[in-house]
């Protein structure tokens, strides 16, 4: 069996550890992410424009309100996610092979920073997606948006709705005053 195949296979069991077992590859990165503050502000920006994360996981992260239906696959939902702020930051940058989810990072899979794996590590045609590469920076202040405005927080209401599109709430949340 190739490699991506015993991903297909292995990764919904083994991504969980391969997650919390990851402190090698945090070791490897020379950027203290944690000594960083993030502005969940700017994180929306990064989550709307910058990772374009809102076309699978929607405005409300839950993988469903204001999803892009054009988008390749629905996100996961990360209102519900266990993930702590280095679990979100090792995914956000490294993506999750075998699924859409594309990684972040410019140096991902050039060393086995990510899950101990390198490109050559996939068979051709079948690697990690590449997303949109943002920096540090933008990636702590991504973090700090989805643990203040979407981790943990149940079904999407009128008033987060409101709190994401602003002036234009009336318009797009209009669907959740009737609920």
């Amino acid at each position: 069996m190739t490699l991506c195949g015993m991903l297909s296979v292995m990764l919904p069991v083994s991504i969980g550890p391969a997650l919390m077992a990851s402190s090698y590859a945090r070791a490897q990165d020379t950027t203290d992410t944690a000594a960083l503050a993030g502005d969940p502000e700017r994180g929306k920006a990064v989550f709307q424009r910058v990772g374009y994360c809102v076309n699978c996981h929607g405005w409300a992260g839950d993988g469903q309100a204001g999803r892009n239906p054009m988008a390749h696959a629905a996100g996961a939902s990360l209102r519900e996610t266990q993930l702590d702020t280095e679990g979100l930051t090792e995914v956000i940058k490294c993506g999750l092979p075998g699924t859409r989810m594309p990684y972040h990072d410019s140096a991902s899979y050039r060393d086995d920073r990510c899950y101990g794996m390198v490109l050559a590590d996939f068979d051709a045609g079948s690697g990690p997606v590449r997303g949109k590469t943002f920096g540090e920076k933008q990636l702590v202040d991504l973090v700090a948006y989805l643990e203040t405005h979407v981790i943990g927080l149940g079904k999407p209401t009128y008033d987060e709705c409101a709190d994401y599109y602003g002036a234009s709430a009336d318009k797009a949340c209009g669907y959740l005053k009737k609920e």
